[in-house]
């Protein structure tokens, strides 16, 4: 009978270490994924800041998302006067593609749902501080046409929806407002 408890007893102790192995092995992945991860980001970007890159892998971005990142302040100036509206849509859309985002990508899936459903606090909170570490990054002309670029593809935005009668005052004061932010953030 001792023979059958001791059998018992290490097969309990074998699924027991083969389950603890298999979580070890889990996390061990996602750390080393993690890692890959960060330092494909650091690479494309050139950020320095672990805070900044911890931020970034945590709402998941690398590759074409880093891309579809930079354009995060479109969604925020389309959703400035709380909706947002097609002819905003579309220059949105028309913006990534011109950045490369093709539709069908994941990037173009998470633009597509951020425009849908408007900006992630989250995600705008990253975004800010990815400006701030963009500003130890860049030299001042980088800089200074990474800020113009942005701004200039924000402004279109802005401009579609129309204003006065569609003539006049075309960029809303709260469009401006984030406007002016973007341009904050991007300035030293």
């Amino acid at each position: 009978m001792s023979d059958a408890f001791e059998r018992r007893r290490r097969s309990f102790e074998a699924e027991y270490f083969s389950r603890k192995e298999a979580h070890l092995v889990s996390k061990l992945k996602q750390v080393f994924e993690k890692k890959v991860d960060k330092e494909s980001v650091r690479k494309a970007t050139g950020i320095k800041s672990e805070r900044l890159l911890d931020n970034l892998i945590a709402v998941n971005l690398s590759g074409d998302l880093m891309v579809a990142f930079n354009l995060l302040p479109l969604v925020e100036v389309a959703w400035a006067d709380g909706a947002v509206d097609e002819r905003e849509v579309r220059a949105m859309m028309t913006a990534l593609e011109q950045q490369g985002i093709q539709p069908g990508t994941p990037a173009y899936s998470r633009m597509e749902f951020a425009i849908k459903h408007g900006p992630d606090p989250e995600a705008k909170k990253v975004w800010y501080m990815y400006a701030q570490e963009l500003k130890n990054t860049l030299s001042a002309k980088e800089l200074a046409e990474f800020r113009q670029d942005i701004l200039d593809t924000a402004r279109t935005v802005a401009n579609v929806s129309g204003g006065l009668l569609n003539i006049a005052f075309t960029v809303s004061p709260n469009e401006q407002r984030v406007l002016d932010a973007v341009e904050k953030a991007l300035t030293v």
